[in-house]
């Protein structure tokens, strides 16, 4: 690829002299880049969700042999026929890396002793919102630790709180006698991707990457050249880390204030759509962000390890812009909504307590299959403790698994029938293959979260728009 940013040529992060050491030589590092500049190391990537499968193929697509290490065995068996089930990778583009063996899924972790390279990505648990607990990424890399039998480099693209690599992941290397720069090279390369943007491939998004020592970055950046537009090299993992807290909590922060601004107009009777359209037209300093109970697949900070960090790190400090940001968009989803579907009901003589609802859209995000982080899901399990008689409709997801028995709902058809059934339809997701005109024809009820029934024709009496 084309270029990459150096930011720091500081000494080793962590001090070899002091590091623990079983007396294994120094491999020679040049020996170790020639093979990944020569295309010549064999690569895991551990986790094929959104980011695992993107750096798979595209490593594949660059000439380099992958093995993708999936937990899910349906997941396996559809790469290794060549079937995508992600919107950024096509059916196509997989199919032929695995007919010419350039790519190849197993459900197991036996290959790992094979590898040079490992690359670890999304393995905050599959399909349990709101969970960054670490303890899965410990026992994996323990894992890793017990199977190395030569020099690797191990590359973490899963996203994880600020400091988790020098504090908690680091110490199980030492703890095992196992010596950075000469059993294991460790590095940082946070996950960037945008779920569902079929324009922006893995290729055209620089990635920030770190390493524990310099040779560790060094080693990892020349990798993802091989597939990135441009590498941007930070001196520490701490600093990687920081990097991906600090783009989510921007994202999160701006939703937080259009929230407000939303809540704001539905207290002076006045659109917030419209007034969003028409600051639309400033030229200077503005980025449209929408009114939205979650927005994308921004991480939900409010959960412990978040908070506790955030904490720490403000100590002393007079100000916290993200701790509001965080109640403001927990209380979107949890109240705000939940309170306006009730006093929607009860405007209709009706109760909170045995409705009929129904949930169109519970995906993370429009046009896309995912649904873990979605505030969706969020409010359905308010609504199903509140003993709500829930049901949903996504094209994207046929099912999904809600609270902590697990209990899992299914996605119904959207027709006429059920549509003037329900006592409410609540559209929170707006992905394009979902007729609205039909929701708009025979629903007797609508909560509009997405403004998506705007533009259709019609008599809208019906119908509320946060």
């Amino acid at each position: 690829m084309d270029s990459y940013i150096k930011v720091s040529e500081d000494s080793l992060y962590i001090n070899i002299e002091n590091d623990v050491s079983n007396g294994n030589p120094a491999p020679d590092i040049q020996e170790f880049l020639n093979k990944i500049e020569n295309k010549n190391v064999t690569v895991g990537v551990i986790g094929l969700g959104y980011s695992g499968l993107q750096i798979a193929t595209a490593l594949a697509s660059s000439g380099i042999s992958v093995t993708g290490i999936e937990f899910d065995r349906e997941k396996v068996k559809k790469i290794n026929r060549g079937v995508s089930y992600i919107e950024n990778v096509s059916s196509e583009t997989l199919g032929k890396l695995v007919e010419t063996d350039r790519l190849y899924a197993v459900h197991d972790m036996a290959v790992l002793s094979e590898l040079d390279v490992v690359i670890i990505s999304d393995q905050i648990p599959s399909r349990h919102p709101l969970n960054k607990d670490i303890s899965f990424m410990m026992a994996l890399m323990e894992k890793i630790i017990a199977s190395l039998e030569k020099p690797q480099l191990i590359i973490i693209d899963t996203v994880m709180v600020p400091g988790t690599t020098r504090d908690v992941l680091y110490p199980l290397f030492v703890e095992q006698k196992k010596s950075v720069n000469a059993d294991f090279f460790l590095a940082v390369a946070p996950e960037r991707t945008d779920p569902g943007n079929k324009k922006m491939s893995v290729s055209m998004i620089p990635r920030v990457v770190a390493g524990i020592t310099k040779e560790s970055r060094i080693l990892a950046s020349a990798l993802l050249q091989h597939v990135t537009k441009q590498t941007v090299q930070v001196s520490s993992p701490l600093a990687a880390e920081m990097v991906k807290f600090f783009e989510n909590s921007y994202r999160w922060v701006n939703s937080a204030l259009v929230n407000e601004m939303m809540m704001m107009c539905n207290k002076l009777g006045i659109s917030v759509w419209e007034v969003m359209h028409a600051v639309k037209s400033n030229p200077f300093d503005y980025f449209r962000y929408l009114p939205s109970p979650g927005y994308g697949v921004t991480s939900q900070y409010n959960e412990e390890p978040f908070e506790l960090f955030w904490k720490k790190a403000l100590s002393g400090l007079r100000y916290d812009i993200l701790g509001k940001a965080i109640d403001i968009n927990t209380y979107i989803t949890r109240d705000f909504i939940v309170d306006m579907i009730s006093e929607l009901l009860n405007d209709q003589k009706k109760c909170l307590n045995g409705a009929n609802i129904l949930i169109v859209g519970i995906a993370n995000k429009k046009d896309v299959g995912e649904w873990n982080e979605s505030s969706a899901v969020e409010i359905i399990k308010v609504l199903i403790n509140k003993k709500v008689n829930v049901y949903y409709h996504d094209p994207l997801i046929s099912h999904v698994t809600i609270g902590k028995g697990h209990d899992t709902l299914s996605s119904i058809a959207l027709n006429a029938e059920m549509l003037a059934w329900v006592d409410l339809t609540v559209i929170l997701m707006d992905h394009s293959d979902i007729n609205f005109e039909t929701i708009v024809e025979h629903a007797p009820l609508i909560l509009d979260t997405k403004n998506v029934t705007h533009g259709i024709k019609g008599d809208k009496k019906n119908i509320k728009v946060i």
